[in-house]
């Protein structure tokens, strides 16, 4: 592929080269219409293989094909498909500003409001793109381009997935960017529109939070992320906002919003929320009911001292006929008065002197347990005095297993734990963190057993039928999280494989209700 521009591509006189990434994209003039467009033009790598070319090719043309189709304000707009001696291009809108990924590394993040009204403009879009048989499959901040007019539009659709064409794609062939990928994409399986609304969902915490949702400085780090980690509520995102997040990155597709429109629906209420100022840090208990109170119009100065937290409005009085109101109104005592605030029971000068003193006796006790540790170190070094190179250790328990057990050479693996074991730890396990560890390490041992075995169905099968044990195991004890991340466990070791989906979907319905 030559270095520089050509002078023209088919009717279209380029002016310079502006990106080059998989494929070249131009700024170029079209005379025709009077108007400045983007051509794309594909690139294949030198020496592929002839399949290889005619992949790139049908790929090439699936992404006219897909964006062509679609003619919505937040989509970008392709005009035309064409070839000109060998060369194959798209004529598409020339977009101006900037996309969402430079917008990140230049401020960091995104204002939480900037950031909802964003992430609904791409939601139209990819309505509008589902409801016509296109799934994206690779939403991240650099498909989202930010116009100098603040208009937001989805672009690179070379990967999408048309439902209504057979899938280009092989079983449990990958693509997209890590990390923003779904679960469904990793493992290689059908997606659906759902697998968009889980990549946004990454993209709105990346925007609020100022870091990835699934980080990892490997393909393999990120994916063990995307498909074990569950993310924390960062501190920068209120808690209406964090609950519509938290459902759009589910593992389970089953969990998240079924489509893009409710995810809309859900964002603009909580958009609706951010405006008024009425917006809920985290789940609070419903408001203590308080006595209501009189209020008074603005002539008045507004309601008095000691109004409850959220009265219900009660009407101004009105006047009868022929009655005129008094300019000032009487000022009637509240309905109750705010209690007095307790004096603090130490001062500041006695906090300090009590935090002075606790750090003194935590470090005479630090000094005090060193010393007597080395005292013992000392006193156990001289009561056995220098070792005897003509010494022989008598025989004892532990020295017979030695001999009887050789120790595993130096820089192997250790035996890993028994799954079984891990699994009925990780369901008793409490703490949140700690349990995806212990269902991280079983999930380890199972996949070490499927490879190392002669007959890896039967072990995926094991596996499949411990986890749906576990899940009901939990379900019965009440650890209802624990019991469905069982069941992802599950889903995750099925695979493709039609009985184990359809066990794993069974045990879903009979214990949540849900396939």
């Amino acid at each position: 592929m030559s270095q520089t521009p050509p002078q023209t591509l088919g009717k279209y006189q380029v002016i310079r080269e502006i990106a080059r990434s998989n494929d070249i994209v131009y700024e170029a003039y079209d005379p025709t219409m009077n108007r400045r467009v983007a051509l794309k033009e594909l690139a294949v790598p030198p020496g592929s293989t002839e399949a290889q070319r005619e992949d790139r090719l049908k790929r090439f043309m699936r992404e006219a094909k897909a964006a062509g189709s679609l003619s919505h304000p937040n989509i970008v707009t392709v005009f035309d498909v064409d070839q000109d001696g060998g060369r194959t291009f798209l004529a598409m809108e020339y977009l101006t500003g900037h996309n969402l990924r430079n917008a990140l590394d230049t401020k960091g993040r995104i204002e939480a409001l900037k950031a909802v009204e964003i992430a609904i403009e791409v939601l139209k879009g990819l309505e509008f793109a589902h409801s016509h048989g296109v799934v994206h499959r690779d939403i991240k901040p650099d498909n989202i381009q930010i116009l100098d007019e603040g208009q937001i539009k989805i672009t690179d659709f070379g990967i999408a997935r048309l439902t209504f064409e057979p899938n280009l794609t092989m079983d449990g062939q990958v693509f997209g960017t890590p990390s923003y990928m779904s679960p469904e994409q990793i493992h290689g399986r059908e997606i659906d529109a759902r697998s968009d609304l889980f990549s946004l969902g990454s993209v709105l915490y990346e925007m609020v939070a100022g870091a990835k949702a699934f980080p990892g400085d490997s393909v393999v780090s990120i994916s063990h992320a995307i498909l074990n980690v569950e993310p924390q509520q960062p501190t920068e995102m209120t808690y209406p906002l964090w609950q519509v997040v938290d459902q759009a990155i589910q593992k389970s597709p089953n969990l998240r919003f079924a489509s893009a429109k409710e995810m809309q629906s859900a964002l603009e209420s909580v958009r609706a929320q951010m405006i008024s100022g009425d917006v809920v840090l985290q789940p609070v208990p419903p408001p203590t009911a308080y006595p209501s109170a009189i209020q008074y119009p603005a002539a008045t100065g507004g309601p008095m001292f000691g109004v409850p937290y959220n009265p219900a409005p009660q009407p101004p009085p009105q006047p009868t006929y022929g009655q005129q109101l008094p300019a000032q109104l009487p000022m009637p005592h509240s309905a109750y008065y705010y209690r007095p605030a307790k004096p603090p029971l130490m001062s500041p000068a006695t906090k300090v002197l009590l935090t002075r003193v606790m750090i003194a006796t935590v470090l005479v006790a630090a000094l005090l347990g060193f010393g007597a540790a080395l005292v013992v170190a000392m006193v156990r070094v001289l009561e056995q005095g220098p070792p005897s190179s003509q010494s022989v250790p008598a025989a004892s328990p532990a020295n017979v297993r030695s001999e009887a057990v050789p120790s595993p050479p130096p820089g192997s693996a250790p035996e890993p734990e028994d799954p079984r074991t891990t699994g009925r730890r990780a369901i008793s396990e409490r703490d949140p963190g700690a349990r995806q560890r212990l269902w991280s390490d079983a999930a380890s041992a199972w996949t070490s057993e499927i490879e190392r075995t002669r007959a890896p169905m039967e072990a995926r099968t094991a596996a499949v039928g411990e986890y749906l044990d576990l899940a009901r195991i939990a379900h019965g004890i009440g650890a209802t999280q624990a019991a469905r991340e069982a069941l992802m466990e599950a889903e995750n070791f099925a695979g493709d494989e039609p009985r184990l989906i359809a066990e794993v979907t069974e045990a879903w319905q009979s214990l949540f209700g849900q396939g």
